[in-house]
C-alpha cells in the first residue's frame, strides 16, 4: 500500500504525472520529440500547481524527487518552505519546460489546450509579479510566520529588485505573444447579423472578447477547456417563454452595486473623479433617449448612475432598463432589441421565488453567449473562461513597469491599448481633462491606483480578481464596504433604486491565506498552521 504523502500533495495523489518522467523511457514506440514534449507539459504542471498552492496557503512543502514507497516517517514528514525558495522552484521549472514546448498549437483540431511556450511565458510572468507583490514582498504582518530558530517563511524585506526580474518576464511574454500573431480581439460579425451601429459594435467587441470560439479568438493565450456550463446563472429573463422556464435561466449570479458603480464614466475615469458626472444624484430617477437607445430602452425609467458609463459598463452588465443583444432575438434589429424589466416581482427578470432571484439587480452578461438561446427549450453556445488573455498580460507588464521605474511612455502604452479597445482616451488626456485629481496619472502611487482599477474592470468576472487583491494586499480594503444591491421588491422605480445592503463582509488578516486542515497537521506535525488560524 502506498504510504499517506503529507499535505499539501502538489499533484493529486495516484497521478501518473508524478511518475511520468521517470519512466518516460519505457515506451518503445514514444519519438524522442514527444518524449521531451511531454516532460515539458508535466513540468509546466507540477509548476502551475505548486503556484497555485503558493497563492492558496503560501509556504509550503516542496516535492522534488518523488519519495519512493518505502520511505521512511522522517521522509514523507516535510517542513514548509520558504516562499521565495518555492517561487524559484516554480521559475526552475518554467524555465527548464519552456524550451521544449511549441510557441503555439499548429493542429487545434487535435492538440488545442497542450501547453506552449506561450503560455509557459505567461505564467512565468504572473509568478514573478505576484512574488515582487506587497503580500509577497516585504509582508510585516507575518513577522513570527516561521520554524523556531528559523528566518521566517515569508520574507520580511521589501526587495525592489524582484519589480526587474518581473519587468524582463513580460517583456519576453509580451513579445512572444506579439511574434505569435496575437492581437485584441474585436468582434467580426457573421453574415446572418444585421450591420451594427458603432455603439453596439464596441459593446461586441468588449463582450464577445471571451465568448468566441478559442481556436477563432487572437487575444487567447490560454483558455480553460472545460466549457462554461452556467451561463444561464447570469442571465436576466427578457421574455415570457423564459418566465415560463424559471429553471432554464435562473439568473441568479448577481453583481454587488459596489462593483457596477466601479466601471468608469465614458470619459475613462472612476465616477467620483469625473467633474462633469453627477455623483451625488447617481442614484436618482432618469428617463432614457434616444441618444442612449443602443444601451437602454427608450423611454425607461432607470438610475441615472446608468447614463454616460463607458463600454465595458454595458458590455459585462445585465440591469434593469438594458438593452439585451442576443438571445435569439436578433432577427427583431437593433432598434428594437429586448429589454431588461427588473422592478418587483411582477416584472420579467424580477423575483418570482426564493431560488431564482438575483439580488443586487445586476446580471454579469459577459458570460453570456450572445448567440445562447434560453426559452421553452435552452441552446447554450459554448464558451471558455480565459486563464491568460493578452489584454491582462499588457496590464500585467503596465504595472511591473510601474513599479520598477515609475510612469514612463511604456507603462502608458499599454495601458492605453487596452483602454484604447474599451473605446477610452489615453490615461493622461482622461485624467488631465477630465478628472478632479488630473496628477493622479503623473505619480507612481497615482498610476498603480489606475493600474489596478483597469485591470479589475478589464478581467471582471473572469477569476482574476481575488488573485489580484490579495497579491496587492488591498482584499480587506475592498471587501470593508457592505455588499449591496438595489431593493429588488419594489416594482417604483423610486423605491427600487434605492441601495439595500445584503451582507457585510467579514475578511481579516487571516483570510488571505487558507487554513492547513487539523487532520494534516496531526499526520505531519512537521507542517505549522498559517497564522491567525
Amino acid at each position: 500500500m502506498e504510504r499517506r504523502r503529507p499535505w499539501p500533495a502538489v499533484i493529486p495523489r495516484h497521478s501518473s504525472l508524478q511518475y511520468l518522467p521517470e519512466n518516460i523511457d519505457k515506451p518503445r514506440d514514444l519519438g524522442i520529440s514527444e518524449r521531451k514534449r511531454w516532460i515539458a507539459e508535466v513540468k509546466f504542471l507540477k509548476a502551475y500547481y505548486h503556484f497555485h498552492l503558493l497563492r492558496m496557503y503560501g509556504p509550503i512543502p516542496v516535492v522534488r524527487v518523488n519519495l519512493p514507497i518505502t520511505a521512511g516517517t522522517s521522509e514523507v514528514r516535510t517542513k514548509r518552505e520558504a516562499t521565495d525558495s518555492v517561487f524559484q522552484y516554480v521559475k526552475q521549472l518554467l524555465d527548464e519546460a519552456t524550451p521544449d514546448l511549441p510557441m503555439t498549437i499548429q493542429d487545434p483540431a487535435q492538440s488545442l489546450g497542450r501547453i506552449t511556450q506561450l503560455i509557459a511565458l505567461s505564467v512565468k510572468a504572473e509568478v514573478l509579479v505576484t512574488q515582487a507583490s506587497p503580500f509577497f514582498n516585504g509582508n510585516p504582518d507575518y513577522a513570527g510566520f516561521g520554524y523556531k530558530g528559523e528566518a521566517p517563511l515569508m520574507p520580511q524585506t521589501y526587495v525592489a529588485a524582484k519589480w526587474d526580474t518581473a519587468v524582463l518576464a513580460c517583456k519576453a511574454a509580451v513579445d512572444a505573444a506579439e511574434a505569435a500573431g496575437l492581437k485584441l480581439y474585436n468582434f467580426i460579425a457573421p453574415g446572418n447579423l444585421p450591420a451594427l451601429p458603432a455603439e453596439l459594435k464596441k459593446m461586441m467587441d468588449l463582450r464577445h472578447t471571451i465568448g468566441e470560439k478559442w481556436e477563432q479568438n487572437p487575444e487567447i493565450i490560454w483558455g480553460l477547456n472545460p466549457v462554461f456550463g452556467l451561463q444561464g446563472m447570469c442571465m436576466p429573463r427578457v421574455n415570457d417563454k423564459m418566465v415560463q422556464n424559471l429553471g432554464g435561466a435562473p439568473g441568479n449570479f448577481a453583481v454587488p452595486l459596489v462593483m457596477a458603480e466601479l466601471f468608469y464614466t465614458k470619459n475613462g475615469v472612476p465616477m467620483n473623479e469625473d467633474r462633469s458626472f453627477d455623483y451625488r444624484g447617481r442614484y436618482a430617477v432618469e428617463t432614457v433617449t434616444a441618444a442612449d437607445k443602443y444601451y437602454m430602452h427608450e423611454g425607461y425609467q432607470t438610475a441615472k448612475m446608468h447614463f454616460g458609463r463607458e463600454p465595458r459598463f454595458y458590455a459585462d452588465l445585465s440591469f434593469d432598463g438594458a438593452n439585451y443583444f442576443g438571445n435569439g432575438m436578433l432577427d427583431q434589429g437593433v432598434d428594437n432589441l429586448p429589454y431588461v424589466t427588473a422592478r418587483g416581482a411582477t416584472s420579467m427578470a424580477g423575483p418570482k421565488d426564493k431560488i431564482r432571484v438575483n439580488v443586487t439587480g445586476y446580471w454579469p452578461q459577459k458570460l453570456v453567449n450572445y448567440q445562447s438561446v434560453f426559452g421553452e427549450q435552452v441552446t447554450t453556445i459554448g464558451l471558455r473562461i480565459p486563464m491568460i488573455r493578452l489584454a491582462g498580460l499588457y496590464l500585467l507588464y503596465a504595472e511591473a513597469l510601474n513599479e520598477a521605474g515609475g510612469p514612463t511612455a511604456d507603462v502608458y502604452k499599454y495601458v492605453d491599448l487596452v483602454r484604447e479597445r474599451a473605446g477610452l482616451k489615453g490615461v493622461l488626456e482622461s485624467w488631465t481633462t477630465y478628472s478632479s485629481n488630473p496628477g493622479k496619472a503623473s505619480s507612481k502611487d497615482g498610476l498603480r491606483q489606475i493600474i489596478q482599477t483597469e485591470r479589475r474592470i478589464e478581467l471582471a468576472f473572469e477569476g482574476r480578481a481575488g488573485w489580484d487583491l490579495r497579491r496587492w494586499k488591498v482584499m480587506q480594503q475592498v471587501l470593508a464596504s457592505p455588499i449591496q444591491g438595489w431593493d429588488i421588491y419594489q416594482a417604483d422605480p423610486q423605491a427600487y433604486y434605492r441601495p439595500r445592503t445584503l451582507t457585510i463582509p467579514v475578511f481579516g488578516l487571516k483570510d488571505y491565506l487558507w487554513p492547513i486542515k487539523y487532520d494534516e497537521l496531526v499526520v505531519n506535525p512537521n507542517l505549522i498552521q498559517n497564522p491567525y488560524w
